[in-house]
């Protein structure tokens, strides 16, 4: 009996480093496939219970594999932004459908060599989608239920637009000589983007109006209907508009300014009204301001009658919907502002720093693009520092004009952030979140069953997923632009390798051994 034992326990051996030798076939296979985590071959005794003290009855030894799933590879740079590793604990959703229906399983995977399709879904090597929550604007997953895998979707970067931001802020950084007598003016150009990203420039023109005070006035962009500065309270300092006009008004037209009706008529005399049309567009233009008769009127000498107050006053409407030649953003009517801000706008002290700021914003109304209104925040500096605008001896000096509105962009890439944010790029430089990477985590990582593509699905053993940020609680950390190397160490496995051939070799010689013994029992017989 034990002569057929001792043959039984070899033949279980030979199968159990049989086994072992196909796992470490298995590593040196994948030894550069990303995300792959090592087997390694474990064996266990089989004991017979008919063993006594004078007796022994051979029983064997049964291989069992080892998943060192929660081993951490080494994270190396890839140079894709869509190439995401995981340093620390967890694994990426992947789904095998691109829109995963009934019949897709969610699957798990450290294997994150992610690329976008012909359709912008980004798969990786092995055919599998990344998962993840969209986003709203601000990053926030939009999804109710985070818990559940079904809240998850494929992650998409081929649908993202261009995106545009008006200017809101405004920085202004510069020198106003001190030197300068009473009246000198001095102009520097502010450009600004409205809500549709189209460039504008306005012109601010600073008059010194008394020592150490200096007023400041602004010219509206080409085509919009008015411009308005305020102070800190939304008091108007200064108002302005502009009547541009395209070409010759025709017998008829009319405009109406401050409840006054001007009719246009060829007719007419030089003064007066109706307003006379003459022979070209100035001519006509200067007519007008004259039949007006206000100062607060004035002619740039081509198409546009600019309207400016600075000093209180009442408001002025005016309307030029029956005007056809008359180039005015929102087609209507506009408002030149009562203004009701103290003077000067700003105030120096004796030392150069401003002491007081009387304009804290500009606010532009029918912008010929047909964009929303903006009000924009201007920031001259901080009281009593020499961080903005400044009054020193020397010349008139523009150190920074900062705005931080962009203009229309394309979509230019993704990054993916440690907090598992997608975030698009657009070449104008704006960033729009578009998808949260869910980390999984299990109780027993070890415990997941392995498929084909280097992917895992759970089992009992392993329990069920935990969808996390990264970087919160157990979850570890994404890295964008790395992948991790296989856990496959080729030294470990070559001497596995040596061990496990002189295990089967010296295992062959017991039954080698036990053949050749039952051979000279049989010839006892004999």
């Amino acid at each position: 009996m034990s002569l057929y034992g001792a043959m039984f326990s070899g033949v279980s051996a030979l199968n159990a480093e049989s086994q072992a030798l196909g796992t470490i076939a298995d590593n040196i296979a994948n030894v550069n496939t990303v995300g792959y985590k090592d087997t390694a071959a474990r064996f266990s005794t089989l004991v017979t219970q008919q063993s006594t003290s004078n007796s022994y009855s051979p029983g064997g030894v049964i291989f069992n594999r080892q998943s060192n799933i929660d081993q951490q590879g080494l994270l190396q740079s890839s140079g894709s932004a869509t190439d995401v590793a995981i340093s620390g604990n967890g694994m990426f959703v992947v789904n095998g459908g691109a829109t995963p229906g009934a019949n897709d399983p969610y699957l798990f995977t450290r294997a994150g060599s992610f690329a976008p399709d012909e359709n912008g879904n980004l798969k990786n090597t092995a055919g599998y989608y990344l998962q993840g929550w969209r986003t709203d604007t601000n990053g926030v997953p939009i999804p109710i239920n985070l818990s559940a895998l079904t809240s998850l979707e494929t992650v998409n970067v081929s649908g993202v637009s261009g995106s545009a931001s008006a200017t809101t802020e405004v920085e202004v950084g510069l020198n106003l000589p001190a030197s300068e007598p009473i009246g000198a003016a001095h102009q520097s150009n502010l450009q600004v983007f409205d809500s549709l990203g189209v460039a504008h420039d306005i012109a601010l023109t600073w008059t010194k109006s008394d020592l150490n005070e200096w007023d400041l006035s602004a010219t509206p962009p080409t085509g919009a209907a008015s411009l308005n500065l305020r102070d800190a309270n939304g008091n108007v300092y200064y108002s302005s508009g502009q009547l541009q006009f395209t070409g010759q008004p025709s017998d008829g037209d009319t405009i109406v300014i401050g409840g006054t009706t001007y009719e246009f008529d060829s007719n007419a005399s030089a003064t007066g009204t109706p307003v006379a049309i003459g022979a070209d567009l100035a001519t006509t233009l200067t007519n007008l301001i004259t039949a007006v008769g206000d100062a607060r009127f004035t002619f740039d000498g081509t198409d546009t009658v600019n309207i400016a107050q600075s000093s209180a006053g009442a408001a002025l409407t005016v309307d030029a919907t029956n005007t056809s030649v008359l180039v005015q953003s929102n087609n209507g009517s506009f408002t030149v502002s009562a203004t009701a801000a103290a003077t000067p706008a700003v105030t120096f002290s004796g030392n150069g720093t401003p002491s007081t700021f009387n304009v804290a914003s500009v606010a532009v109304s029918g912008w010929p693009t047909g964009a929303l209104d903006s009000t924009i925040d201007i920031n001259f500096g901080t009281l009593g520092l020499t961080d903005g605008v400044t009054q020193f001896s020397g010349d008139y000096n523009v150190t920074f004009i900062n705005q931080n509105g962009v203009q229309a962009g394309t979509f230019s890439g993704v990054s993916i952030s440690e907090e598992g944010l997608v975030i698009a790029l657009f070449d104008n430089g704006e960033t729009l979140p578009i998808y949260q990477l869910p980390v999984a985590t299990f109780p027993n990582v070890n415990g997941l069953i392995s498929r084909s593509g280097n992917v895992y699905i759970g089992s009992e053993s392993s329990g069920s997923p935990v969808l996390r940020f990264a970087k919160s609680g157990s979850a570890g950390a994404i890295a964008s632009g790395a992948l991790e190397n296989s856990t496959v160490d080729l030294g470990t496995e070559f001497t596995n390798m040596i061990i496990a051939q002189r295990a089967y070799s010296a295992t062959s010689r017991v039954i080698t051994t036990a053949d050749e013994m039952l051979d000279d029992l049989v010839r006892i017989k004999r």
